[in-house]
């Protein structure tokens, strides 16, 4: 039973490391790199093609899109721990 706190332990550090560096909000010039795209090309074809991991969104006045970073720590995380299972 003690391993979901130590799960969640680990991806709430994992969280705040990923916010101290980027803020709440990744910008999608950023978000490409943390996804682990080779390029911001490499990205794009694959919001065209629809399989970005996390939920993108706009802000009204903003460029780009954005991501929480919340999500996408939460996303890399859990892609992590399907690995190593």
């Amino acid at each position: 039973m003690a391993k979901p706190e130590v799960i969640e332990h680990s991806l709430k550090t994992f969280e705040e490391s990923l916010t101290k560096i980027y803020g709440p909000l990744l910008a999608s010039r950023d978000l490409w790199k943390v996804l682990g795209y080779a390029s911001p090309a490499a990205y794009r074809q694959s919001r065209i093609r629809g399989q970005i991991p996390v939920t993108e969104f706009k802000i009204d006045g903003r460029r780009g899109r954005f991501a929480l970073t919340r999500d996408v720590a939460s996303w890399l995380y859990e892609t992590k721990q399907k690995i190593i299972k």
